[in-house]
């Protein structure tokens, strides 16, 4: 899959998101790690349903990544998905009713930004700079960097 068919209709870029590009897996299995090493079930007793919060783990370990839209993947509601093919747009941010009702329903808080910069760069200058973030650890949703080595986390 190369770095267009990663990008979303509604301007969101698969390769910076969690669920795509395996970081919540990556997360809840280090999590699974650390309740073992570090005898979390004695520690919780009391403070919640450990057998719960395991099932819950296993849960998202078992998880499977997200394909991108473009290969069934995100959403099923989501009517962005549908209608960029439906009107021949790669993304959303082309389309001469941006934003419209369907976006808003999806949009991130940065949606408005990253319409500036599609702007701004073009879809190939800005597709360029989502594939760089996605590199340096922006995860898309949480619209941070996302490090698991302590250090990287501020």
């Amino acid at each position: 899959m190369g770095k267009y068919d990663l990008v979303g209709p509604c301007g969101d870029y698969c390769g910076g998101c969690g669920n795509h590009n395996g970081l919540i897996r990556q997360t809840a299995v280090l999590m699974r790690e650390f309740t073992d090493l570090y005898g979390f079930e004695f520690r919780s007793k009391g403070a919640f349903d450990f057998n719960e919060f395991l099932k819950g783990l296993e849960w998202f370990i078992d998880l499977d990544k997200c394909p991108g839209c473009h290969q069934d993947g995100g959403p099923s509601w989501c009517e962005v998905r549908k209608c960029c093919p439906e009107r021949g747009l790669r993304i959303c941010f082309e389309c001469d009713d941006f934003p419209c009702p369907k976006i808003e329903k999806v949009a991130d808080p940065d949606t408005e930004y990253r319409y500036q910069r599609f702007l701004e760069m073009g879809f190939d200058g800005w597709v360029e700079e989502q594939v760089q973030k996605a590199e340096e650890g922006y995860e898309r949703h949480l619209q941070r960097k996302v490090a698991l080595n302590p250090s990287d986390i501020v």
